[in-house]
């Protein structure tokens, strides 16, 4: 009758075979629906090495020794070269790595094979260990030294397991430097540790990887929620997100800041003239323009056709009239290109500031501004307005023009 710590391990080994073939099936659809994902493809590369270990380990019995054994002890080393290489791209960092991986991983190979012929099993699982230990550890540490915030939880998730994967490895590898035997046959704990990481793993990887994947997803799908897509600036969502943050901070420091409106001049017949194609390549070429001329602590985006706004923070009304004039001036002076020909466009502003008072609102110094430049624009355009009550009064006569 079976020892039942050798019945425990068969299961373990079971269970993970197992794991193995089905995550082999989920993530190769995966790879084959997206292909031009690097990282999911060397994901289920890494999990199709697990799935061939796990039928060598299956089908053992009616296998040459040096395929059921040798080939075998490849398996892992391989599969988890390939799941560092999977994070590498990932994280865009470590990738020429993977190719000492390969060359570390085929030194290995004779070793194994030899050692499976003579019958020192010992010592192949025992080197099994010695390269998974490294692996392991060398994938969290590039994990943990990786800056992305999006996926800050993920990855500490997969480095803490991983470095408990590598801390039960080295333990296997120091019990039998020290003893000359293998961990199941002097220290039962270390055993039934390694086979619980081993079965975890099979499961844990590939759900946190996805799960890091999945949050940079979503912080994609927000930040483009918030772009306007044709200048890349913030759209009217992104303004009012920038602007709380603004409001937010103003509250707790009582340091003023500027809202601008600005609107290109005759935008329309430009468009009639150039085509609203010609129209869209000044609309880009003035994005990148407006971003180079104002810091890179402010904050600018576009609501909808020629029409832009700013948030200038730190400004009072005679530092922010002054920059939107010089802003106002190089935007006339500047030469816009539209296929062969040059043409120049100008701008009118609509300046309104936080002037030291409180429970204000986005849509309250929005308005202001607007209003400021309706009386821009009743000036004659190309012109640059404060905001003053006074506006406020005379709303109903302030259209453009």
């Amino acid at each position: 009758m079976p020892r039942r710590r050798d019945v425990l391990t068969y299961a373990i080994g079971f269970v993970q075979d197992v794991q193995l073939t089905c995550f082999a099936v989920i993530l190769t659809c995966m790879a084959l629906q997206d292909r031009a994902n690097r990282s999911l493809r060397w994901l289920a590369f890494g999990y199709i090495s697990g799935f061939a270990g796990a039928m060598l380990d299956l089908g053992g019995n009616w296998l040459p020794h040096w395929l059921s054994m040798g080939v075998f002890m490849e398996a892992a080393p391989i599969g988890y070269a390939c799941f560092y290489t999977s994070v590498a791209h990932f994280v865009r960092r470590g990738i020429r790595a993977r190719w000492l991986w390969l060359l570390f991983i085929l030194a290995a190979l004779p070793f194994f094979l030899r050692w499976s012929v003579t019958g020192h099993l010992s010592a192949s699982a025992t080197l099994e260990d010695a390269i998974l230990s490294v692996e392991t550890a060398l994938t969290a540490l590039l994990l943990l030294t990786t800056t992305d915030r999006e996926t800050r939880w993920p990855r500490r998730a997969i480095s803490v397991f991983l470095a408990i994967y590598s801390s039960v490895e080295v333990s296997r590898v120091v019990i039998y430097f020290v003893t000359g035997r293998m961990p199941g046959q002097v220290a039962p704990w270390a055993e039934i540790a390694s086979g619980i990481v081993y079965v975890v793993s099979a499961s844990v990887l590939p759900l946190a990887f996805i799960w890091m994947m999945n949050a940079r997803l979503l912080l994609h799908l927000s930040r483009q929620s918030m772009i306007d897509p044709l200048t890349e600036l913030l759209n009217r969502r992104g303004l009012r997100a920038a602007a709380e943050v603004e409001l937010a901070r103003y509250a707790r420091s009582g340091q003023d800041f500027a809202v601008v409106v600005l609107d290109l001049d005759f935008f329309k017949l430009l468009n009639d003239r150039y085509g609203h194609a010609g129209g869209d390549s000044v609309l880009c070429e003035f994005s990148v323009f407006l971003r180079a001329m104002i810091r890179e602590t402010d904050i600018a985006g576009r609501i909808g056709g020629e029409e832009f706004v700013l948030i200038l923070s730190g400004l009072d009304g005679t530092t922010a009239y002054t920059t939107i004039e010089r802003l106002r001036l190089a935007v006339a002076e500047h030469q816009f290109q539209l296929g062969s020909r040059l043409t120049c466009v100008t701008a009118s502003f609509g300046i309104t500031l936080s002037r030291g008072r409180r429970e204000l609102t986005w849509d309250v110094l929005q308005h202001e501004a607007d209003l400021a430049l309706y009386a821009a624009k009743g000036a004659g355009r190309n012109v640059s307005r404060l905001y003053d009550e006074s506006l406020a009064a005379d709303a109903p006569t302030l259209v453009r023009k």
